[in-house]
């Protein structure tokens, strides 16, 4: 399993209004999205496991282990993380009850998926699941700083997870974790959104 990720900036909609570009269909448009920095590797944490269990016997327990959620770490300092954290496969939610200002996440939904292939030969029926996420909302979930462009929020990182209760952030399950240094990381600006490309490759 190979994960691959990239930040990407939102375009503002027509006459300045934000936020989120659309398809003529209404629906929200990743390839409008603008990329701000390279595809970065990232690190699989254990829970993983779980998840994939889980899905692999249909979720028994009846709770949703699909990766349908996205923790969005920014940092409201003003000034580029350095250095950035790093990534302990056990580090899972605990990392985030440990944000201390001035940092803090967003947990927000994947606004839509797709899938591609590989290795066409290999894979003729698509062996990377692809999640796309935009930056929603304006309150962090462990500190409940701000997240605008006024509090020079600046995204530096992310998670993947399985968000098996819209009401309860710590039954969340953390498949990957990814960071970018310096230029990579990407602030918010007036009339954007910040958005993130992530692909899953299964071999």
């Amino acid at each position: 399993m190979e994960m691959r990720t990239r930040l990407d900036r939102d375009m503002p909609r027509a006459g300045g209004r934000v936020q989120l570009s659309y398809a003529p269909d209404g629906t929200r448009d990743p390839s409008l999205w603008i990329p701000q920095t390279p595809i970065v590797h990232n690190q699989v944490l254990y829970e993983w496991a779980t998840i994939g269990q889980n899905l692999l016997r249909g979720s028994p327990d009846g709770k949703n282990y699909s990766i349908n959620g996205l923790y969005m770490e920014f940092d409201n300092s003003g000034s580029t993380v350095n250095p950035i954290p790093t990534v302990n496969r056990d580090q899972a939610m605990s990392y985030y009850q440990a944000l201390a200002n001035p940092r803090d996440y967003l947990r927000i939904p994947v606004i839509s998926t797709g899938e591609e292939t590989s290795n066409a030969a290999q894979f003729p029926e698509n062996n990377v699941a692809i999640f796309y996420f935009q930056s929603e909302g304006t309150v962090g979930v462990k500190n409940g700083l701000t997240f605008s462009d006024v509090a020079n929020s600046r995204v530096y990182g992310g998670a993947l997870v399985a968000i098996r209760n819209q009401g309860d952030k710590n039954q969340d399950l953390i498949l990957s974790r990814f960071y970018v240094s310096g230029s990579q990381q990407v602030v918010k600006v007036v009339g954007k959104q910040i958005a993130i490309t992530w692909k899953l490759r299964l071999l």
